[in-house]
This record gives C-alpha cells, structure tokens and sequence, in this order.
C-alpha cells in the first residue's frame, strides 16, 4: 500500500506541476473561496474528478449489464471521492487522494469510450446537447452585435469579440476535437491495422521481416497521434516551463501552434460548410460558415490590431479549453 500512496502522489505532483506551469494555480489562489489558498489545487482536482465522475454516470443510459455495472462503479467512485476527503483532509493522505481521483477519471474516460456502442442517449446526453445550444446560441448573439458594431463603423470591443468566438468554437468543439479529427484522417484506424498484423491477428499472418515493419510502422502512428494529442497542452506548457528553465527557449516555437490550429480548423469548417451546402443541409453549412469566418477573422484581428494583442497571450488556454470541451461534448454525444 505504501508504494501505491507513493505512487498516486505522483500522479498529483504531475497534475500540480501542470496546474503550475499553465497558470491555473495562480489563478486559483486569487479565487474568493473559503479555502485554503495552498489547498485550492487539490480541492479543484476533487471537484473536476466529481463532477466528470457525476457526468459519465449520467451518461451511461441503457439496460446493457456492462453499461449498468459501469453505471454503479462511476457513481459509487464520485460519492466516495468527496467522503475520503472529509476523512483524510487535512493530511498527508491529501496527495495520494488527488492522484487517485486522477487514476478513477482516466480510466472511466476509457471505459466510457469503450462503451459507447451499449449506450443509448438519455436525459443527460439531451441535457449537454442543449447546454451546446445554448452556447452556440449566444456566441451567435454576441457575434451579431460585433458585425454590427463592424458594420456601423464603431470600435469593436475585444473582449466582445473574444467571448463570441470562444463560445461559438466551444458550441461545435466535438467536431474539431483532436481524437475525432485523427479518426477522421483515418490514422488510428491505419496504426491499429498495423499493430494487429504485426501481432499476427490479420487474417494472413505476413512473413516476419514484413511483421516487424508493420510493427515498426505502427509504433511510429501510434507517436505521431499521441504528438497530435499532446500538442494543446504542450503549448500551454511551453510559457512556463521556459521561464522555469525547465525547457530550452526553442520550445516557445509551440506558441505557433494555437493560431495554426485555429486557422487549420477555420478552414476545415469552411471546406465542411461547402459540402453540406451541396448537399442542401443548410443548417449545417450556416453553422460551418459562422465559426470558420468568425475565427478568421479574429486571427485578422489578433496579428493587426492593437487592442487584441493582449488576447495572443490566452490562445493557449483557449485552443486547451476547446480541447477539454470537444472531449466531453463528444462522450455525450458517443452513444448509439
């Protein structure tokens, strides 16, 4: 047990090295909250863990028994996390409880995931989609004022460009997210050929010399998709860990990214706008459109205008923020 305690807080001193570098401490320390300023990052992990637990258990609807037991282990682990902690904390069992509330939200996102053929859509799944709405709903609102006030000549206000933009990209984020777009490309389907061919689960099992070149193949898909996945929070790493002097100056090259993403995706809406226009899904095509020109244009607005040059500095947090939204957006909307 004691290698296991030792272990979990590892896992917490990972996450609070995170929380550390990106930011996130600081600005939790400067919340108004009757906690403890030194306790805050631990309650924030405890917190996100419950309410993601809360949100899976919620989301697994269906009469499927694996489904059901995942149902239980979920929300029994979300009960249970806010009950440790009123017995361990204050204690030095504090880190060892944040890494396991780390370990429980990895693997129900696995199993989650996994699951997603035996779950049907339920009042939760309807709720988060109308939550997306909502959001897309005022990023539109906020967006119209903004080309009014474009239209008419007055000054556009940057925080609200900012803040149309960003609940517009949160409103469509499940269908930019990095997993989906990787699927998407079909690399993960073409690395996991690889490794099941190179394991000899093919139905014709290939010569050795050809199996360690699947496996070689597969090995080098498999990093460049994990890379892909990394790449948002190693760009809200690279800041901080710099200014530590934990990473070379180089690293700050990865505040390119952000933007590249950002406009990357603009083109993606843009290009998936066309083809539903063709195919007369003119809904479709009018969201595309909305989010694609309006990130354009914000990155117009972010590398010529002086107002916005402030924002450049939370494109990080944004594209990072985006991926965590796509994420749970899309475990919502994984179901039959």
């Amino acid at each position: 047990m004691p290698a296991a305690a030792d272990a979990l807080a590892r896992v917490f001193a990972l996450t609070l090295h995170v929380l550390e570098r990106t930011g996130a401490a600081a600005r939790l320390a400067a919340l108004p909250v009757p906690v403890a300023p030194e306790a805050r990052p631990l309650a924030a992990v405890l917190f996100a863990a419950t309410a993601i637990l809360l949100l899976y258990a919620s989301l697994a609807s269906g009469g499927d028994v694996r489904v059901r037991s995942f149902r239980a282990a979920t929300l029994l682990s979300a009960c249970a996390l806010p009950l440790a902690a009123l017995r361990l904390l204050p204690g030095p069992g504090g880190p060892a409880l944040g890494g396991a509330a780390v370990v429980l939200v990895v693997l129900a996102s696995v199993a989650h995931r996994a699951l997603s053929s035996g779950r049907s859509e339920g009042t939760a799944s309807r709720f988060v989609s109308r939550v997306r709405l909502l959001f897309e709903g005022l990023g539109l609102s906020l967006s119209a004022v903004a080309l009014a006030l474009v239209l008419s000549g007055r000054a556009l206000p940057a925080r609200l460009a900012f803040w149309s933009l960003f609940l517009l990209r949160l409103s469509i984020a499940d269908l930019i997210d990095p997993s989906r777009l990787a699927a998407g490309t079909g690399l993960t389907r073409s690395a996991a050929r690889d490794v099941k061919s190179a394991m000899g689960r093919s139905p014709r099992a290939p010569r050795p010399a050809r199996r360690l070149r699947r496996a070689a193949s597969g090995a080098a898909k498999g990093a460049l998709l994990a890379l892909w996945l990394a790449l948002p929070l190693a760009a809200a790493l690279a800041r901080g860990e710099v200014a530590a002097g934990a990473w070379p100056p180089e690293a700050l090259h990865l505040r390119w990214y952000p933007p590249a993403a950002l406009a990357l995706t603009a083109l993606l809406l843009l290009g998936q706008a066309l083809r539903a226009l063709r195919d007369h899904r003119l809904l479709d095509a009018a969201r595309g459109a909305a989010v694609g020109l309006g990130t354009a244009a914000w990155l117009f607005l972010l590398f010529r205008d002086p107002a916005f040059e402030a924002q450049r500095h939370a494109l990080p947090a944004l594209v990072l923020a985006e991926t965590v939204a796509g994420f749970l957006f899309g475990a919502a909307a994984r179901g039959r």
